[in-house]
C-alpha cells in the first residue's frame, strides 16, 4: 500500500508539472504576439518614422557615392576632389549606424529605469543630430560647388543621376537631422518638466512626490482678521 501511494503522489506530481508546463507554452504563444503588436505599434509612431526615413536615406547617400562616385582608378567624381565624397560618405555612415542604435534603443526605452541614464540618452541624440544637422549643411554646400565646378562631359547617366540625388538629400538631411534633434529638445524638456523629471523638481521630500514624506511646512499660516483685513501671522 505504500508503494500505491507513492506512485499514485508521483502521478499526480506529474500530471501537475504538465498542467504548469503547458500553461507556461501558452503564456509564451500570447506573448509573442503581444511582442507582434508591440512592434506593428512601435513602428507607426511619429519619431520613428521620421527616424527610419533619415536612416533609410543615409543609406542612400552612400550607397549612390559607393556605387558612381568614383571613376575606375578610385578618382572623385566631384571635381576630382577626393574630400567631397570621404566625407558625404563618412558623415552618412555614422550617422546611418548611430540612427539604427538609437531606434534600438528608443524601442527599449521603457525598460531603461534609470532617470540619469535616460538624460544622457536624450542628450546624446539632441547634441549629435543638431551637430550632424550642421555637418550636412556644410557637405550639402560643399557637394554643390564641387558638382557645380565638375565637367559634366565623360560622365554616364548614372553617376550624373547619383551625384545630383546625393546633393539633394544633403539639403533634405538638414532638415531631417534638426527635427530629430527637435524632438529630442522637446522630449528634455518634458522630462525636466514632470514629476520624475530631470530638473530636481520632484524632491523626496514634499508629499505627494515619488518617495515624499509627509512635508509640512515650518511658517505659520497666513491668516486674516474679521474685518477682512490681512494679519502678518508674525504680528503679536
Amino acid at each position: 500500500s505504500g508503494i500505491n501511494a507513492e506512485y499514485w503522489e508521483f502521478q499526480t506530481f506529474q500530471h501537475y508539472f504538465k498542467q504548469i508546463n503547458l500553461r507556461s507554452h501558452t503564456m509564451d504563444y500570447a506573448r509573442s504576439f503581444a511582442h507582434s503588436d508591440t512592434i506593428l505599434d512601435f513602428v507607426k509612431r511619429p519619431d520613428i518614422i521620421l527616424r527610419m526615413i533619415t536612416t533609410f536615406i543615409l543609406m542612400l547617400i552612400f550607397s549612390c557615392i559607393l556605387d558612381k562616385g568614383y571613376d575606375s582608378t578610385g578618382i572623385c567624381l566631384y571635381n576630382h576632389n577626393q574630400g567631397a565624397c570621404n566625407f558625404t560618405v563618412g558623415i552618412a555612415v555614422i550617422a546611418f549606424f548611430v540612427g539604427l542604435a538609437f531606434i534600438a534603443v528608443t524601442y527599449f526605452w521603457d525598460e531603461i529605469t534609470n532617470i540619469v541614464t535616460r538624460k544622457y540618452i536624450v542628450f546624446a541624440d539632441l547634441a549629435f543630430h543638431a551637430f550632424w544637422s550642421f555637418l550636412y549643411f556644410v557637405d550639402f554646400c560643399f557637394t554643390a560647388d564641387m558638382w557645380r565646378k565638375t565637367a559634366k562631359e565623360g560622365l554616364s547617366g548614372f553617376a550624373k543621376s547619383n551625384l545630383q540625388f546625393t546633393v539633394v538629400m544633403a539639403f533634405v538631411c538638414v532638415f531631417l537631422m534638426g527635427a530629430i534633434a527637435y524632438h529630442a529638445f522637446k522630449q528634455m524638456q518634458d522630462m525636466q518638466n514632470s514629476e520624475t523629471g530631470l530638473g530636481g523638481y520632484a524632491e523626496s521630500g514634499l508629499a505627494g512626490a515619488p518617495g515624499g514624506g509627509g512635508y509640512t511646512s515650518t511658517f505659520p499660516p497666513h491668516t486674516e482678521s474679521a474685518g477682512g483685513m490681512y494679519q502678518s501671522p508674525f504680528s503679536s
